[in-house]
């Protein structure tokens, strides 16, 4: 059962004002919560001396929390904003996707090479259609799902059209990265992520009514975790969503890009306009302001697989925020340490497949008779001797044309390395082990 905190303002008195700020003790308990930017739930165990509960306490922590806030356009059911803080952890968070986002990488001198984009933004892609379609619920195992795609092949079920559906989506929000943001591409949008996906046409392509009765539960137990706002009010606010994405920021109203795109993520996931695919809406919304704004590195990343990989914060970062004072602090904490963790595992697979290269180019036997396309490919057969290959798939790895990718594998069956057949009307590329064994000296 989620918790609620204490209504704090009933409980601020001067006598217990002046207790607090005359005890070391509590100062240091409450600097502590201040930095990890605690919810109730976490604060109420901590270890406060017997003079202090920790609902007093609590108090106090909300007292200062509220002295420096800033507030957003965003707005409750009840008309109340939603307002957040800028702790120091959220400054060092913002500074460090600065430093990699929209700079250049740490660990390198610049961008990946022009040789390298197309492959990396399709990983990119791949992963991220993957993860955010399984938050959603799409049930298919990781391995099947990048096969699927690599390879174009058509989806079988439903949790494969989304995972397809949800990379048609990322696709096109790219091609709108220069554009202001209207109604009819949020429409547009939905109409992508949940074609061919859900039980009732009807609510493709269109904003939700109160007939709908959509509400927001919890998977596991089913408790109600959120009421969006009635129809009339949902479509008043969306509007002023929409001014707010596209209005430029001046000197005297300006706001970091990545807390703009987290409220954004934030707004459209609470307004909830459609009866399906606001999740993966909001996050693809998050992905548009980022590359609009020429957070360039968000186009490698895949925010979603860090947030599936701690998929119970994300949700208890919208539900803190509604529900502590609309304090929205907890969900830019969250989407700014998924989006470093997903930098740093960026970072982690451009080095280490660098790393590989380099290895593999060392072997010059094999890196002076083969391309690097082909020389990694016999590379990872010798290690994956039941695997095969086809021409989309090898295409879309590497993000080259059709014609390279078939002349890539139609060489390697020349020289014996592959062997073609068919399935169906397609042509797959097995590997002659033996021989790639004797090529790399294995």
């Amino acid at each position: 059962m989620f918790e609620t905190p204490p209504i704090w303002k009933k409980l601020l008195t001067v006598e217990l004002i002046e207790k607090i700020q005359n005890s070391k003790e509590v100062q240091d308990i409450l600097s502590k919560a201040q930095k990890e930017y605690v919810y109730w739930d976490k604060f109420k165990y901590y270890n406060f001396p017997q003079n202090i509960t920790p609902k007093e306490a609590w108090a106090f922590v909300k007292l200062s929390r509220m002295s420096l806030i800033e507030r957003t356009p965003v707005k409750s059911i009840s008309g109340d904003n939603f307002s957040y803080n800028i702790p120091k952890d959220l400054y060092q968070k913002l500074n460090f996707i600065d430093t990699h986002g929209a700079g250049l990488l740490k660990s390198f001198q610049d961008k990946p090479s022009s040789a390298q984009t197309s492959k990396y933004i399709i990983s990119s892609l791949t992963e991220e259609s993957i993860a955010s379609s399984q938050i959603e619920g799409a049930n298919t195992t990781h391995k099947i799902a990048k096969e699927m795609i690599l390879s174009q092949r058509k989806p079988r079920n439903k949790s494969e059209q989304m995972i397809v559906n949800n990379y048609l989506a990322m696709q096109k929000i790219a091609q709108w990265k220069d554009i202001d943001l209207t109604e009819q591409m949020l429409l547009d949008l939905q109409k992508i992520l949940i074609d061919q996906t859900v039980d009732e046409p009807l609510i493709v392509g269109r904003f939700r009514r109160d007939e709908d009765e959509i509400v927001v539960s919890d998977q596991i137990t089913g408790e109600i975790a959120h009421v969006p706002p009635k129809e009339k009010l949902m479509l008043s606010e969306l509007k002023r969503f929409i001014q707010y994405a596209n209005q430029k920021e001046s000197d005297d109203s300006f706001i970091h890009p990545v807390v703009k795109a987290s409220i954004l993520h934030f707004w459209f996931a609470y307004l909830h306009p459609f009866a399906d695919g606001n999740g993966r809406s909001s996050r693809a919304i998050f992905y548009w302001y980022l590359l609009k704004n020429d957070y360039w590195l968000i186009e490698y990343v895949s925010i979603s697989r860090a947030i599936k990989q701690s998929r119970k914060a994300y949700d208890n970062a919208f539900l803190y925020s509604e529900n502590d004072d609309n304090d929205m602090t907890y969900f830019l904490l969250y989407i700014t340490e998924t989006f470093k963790k997903s930098i740093l595992q960026f970072m982690e697979y451009f080095e280490r497949k660098e790393i590989e290269i380099r290895e593999i180019k060392s072997n010059t036997s094999v890196s002076s008779k083969f391309n690097i396309r082909q020389t990694v490919l016999l590379q990872y057969f010798s290690e994956h001797p039941d695997e095969s290959i086809d021409v989309a798939t090898h295409q879309n790895k590497n993000g080259i044309s059709r014609p390279s990718a078939y002349n890539d594998l139609a060489m390697l069956v020349k020289k014996g390395l592959l062997a073609e057949t068919r399935n169906d009307k397609r042509l797959i590329y097995m590997p002659n082990i033996n021989k790639i064994k004797k090529l790399f000296n294995l």
